[in-house]
């Protein structure tokens, strides 16, 4: 595969055809699910026109299949010496080139889909763009592969300021030979095994797979009322009134099977997406692996990487595992999906890895910290206020009786402890080297940036803050920007000043 011509223009794998048409045949049902669902609610619609519906429906596919088909013979890639070049487009044809300098990373994935098909997909992202630039949906592994080392071995070249263009063309083999022999063979760093990939589903967030389980619940509870109502004449509260002691036992062990299925359902789910997680260290870059039905395949750059996040919790504490979140840099604000996230990471890797990015100790630092003020509960407390009065005018609306008002009740106790665990543990420590924003409620979150890498630093202050003394500090960043809310003014003045002075002084690049 190593001697593959990239030259010469070429296909996506034959299975991208049926990839490819599966794709955009779910795109289209989607997109036209209302027209679709017509008939099964039309009285005696199939009756009297099944046999044209089934003839559009045949249509309707073959005309997909055509497009598709189409669309895979005019997607056509090729490396050339300037740039990745790709066509594609059945109807508007268009033409992009990426040049091997603007190429920031290249993703593998493959979701369920492209396993069955045995191809997987391929995403270049490039500066300025927040998401894939390029994306090739069905390639052979081992081809995608070897396409991967060949886009990397030609930005290397074009981006080493040891190998630029020498008058002496001695000199020039030579850099190469060192080049050459300063390149490492891919080492595996950390790889997760089973056990502790349970121990991450239990200390994930089990609020998720809860709040999935008691909306269904809500709707089945709904559907089985109105339906008893009506059909038997039955009404279920005054039931539920005459029968105190047996309603109550009955709400326990509800509670504790919502709890139980929720936590079943987290479980799993991390399981399955972080399923065989491993890191690779390749050069410079660690590259990034997971997933049983999607897999995914990212690279952390060295140079590219703006904010280390270190997240843990008291089950993960007990455990003695931490996740990482690493936030690369883009053109816009990342989103959570877009962070690059490992997890079930040990100390002893979780500062190898540190070490690896930074060149430093992680143990080795140590912060001036500055802690957000005890007004800033206010703020979270309006925030949940705001939310219990919405909840208590629509129970008052449509729903209200002691149950519903024994819940507002619990849910504004539960609102008042995460926000007194808010304003404990936001704040911001600095040293000379790098800035540790740290915030969360339940889960703890330490932030990571390196002094150097900020791109802007700004004070924000409220009318009330104007007045009390208080100043948010905001941090821009190439992949986002962190708030530091409620700091007393001066403090956040200081700070303010220290980090324009380093970033004006420092001669490091921030990418």
């Amino acid at each position: 595969m190593s001697n593959i011509d990239f030259s010469i223009p070429r296909l996506q794998s034959f299975n991208g055809i049926f990839l490819i048409f599966f794709t955009d045949l779910i795109k289209r049902v989607r997109q036209n699910i209302y027209i679709l669902a017509i008939p099964f609610f039309k009285k005696n619609l199939i009756q009297d026109y099944g046999t044209y519906i089934i003839i559009g429906a045949i249509l309707f596919v073959v005309l997909q299949f055509v497009f598709s088909y189409l669309s895979y013979k005019k997607f056509k890639f090729s490396i050339q010496e300037d740039a990745f070049h790709l066509d594609q487009g059945v109807i508007k044809l268009s033409h992009v080139e990426i040049p091997f300098e603007r190429i920031q990373n290249i993703n593998l994935q493959q979701n369920f889909l492209q396993q069955i098909l045995n191809v997987v997909g391929f995403e270049i992202e490039t500066a300025g763009e927040g998401t894939a630039e390029i994306k090739i949906k069905a390639l052979d592994k081992d081809f995608a592969q070897s396409l991967k080392d060949k886009l990397i071995k030609e930005k290397e070249l074009r981006g080493d300021d040891e190998l630029q263009i020498l008058e002496d063309e001695s000199a020039l083999d030579s850099k190469l030979d060192e080049h050459s022999k300063r390149v490492e063979e891919p080492s595996l760093l950390f790889k997760l095994n089973f056990n502790t990939l349970l121990k991450v589903g239990i200390s994930s967030n089990l609020f998720k797979g809860v709040g999935l389980l008691l909306a269904f619940l809500a709707y089945a509870y709904n559907f089985v009322r109105d339906f008893l109502t009506q059909i038997y004449d039955l009404n279920l509260e005054e039931d539920f009134k005459n029968r105190i002691p047996e309603t109550l036992t009955f709400i326990s062990i509800l509670i504790i099977g919502v709890i139980f299925i929720g936590f079943f359902i987290t479980v799993m789910t991390t399981v399955l997406k972080y399923y065989d997680l491993k890191i690779t260290k390749n050069q410079e870059n660690f590259e990034v692996e997971y997933g049983l039905f999607k897999k995914i395949n990212k690279v952390i750059k060295k140079v590219k990487t703006q904010i280390f996040e270190i997240r843990t919790n008291p089950i993960k504490k007990l455990f003695k595992i931490k996740s990482i979140y690493v936030s690369q840099a883009a053109s816009n604000q990342l989103s959570e999906k877009q962070k690059i996230g490992i997890v079930g990471v040990s100390k002893l890797n979780l500062d190898t890895l540190f070490r690896s990015l930074f060149n430093v100790d992680l143990s080795e630092q140590v912060y001036s910290v500055c802690r957000s003020q005890a007004r800033l509960f206010f703020r979270y407390f309006y925030q949940s206020l705001a939310i219990i009065i919405i909840l208590s005018l629509l129970a008052y609306a449509f729903y209200f009786n002691w149950v519903s008002g024994i819940g507002i009740f619990l849910l504004l106790l539960i609102f008042i402890s995460l926000s007194i665990l808010k304003v404990k543990k936001s704040s911001i420590g600095i040293n000379p080297t790098f800035i540790n924003v740290r915030n969360g409620s339940i889960e703890t979150i330490h932030k990571l940036i390196e002094i150097h890498k900020l791109q802007s630093v700004k004070l924000r202050r409220n009318i009330f803050q104007q007045y009390n003394g208080h100043a948010d500090l905001i941090l821009e960043t190439a992949s986002g920007s962190l708030n530091i809310e409620y700091l007393k003014v001066e403090e956040a003045r200081k700070i303010l000043n220290y980090l324009i002075y380093k970033v004006e002084s420092t001669h490091k690049d921030w990418i």
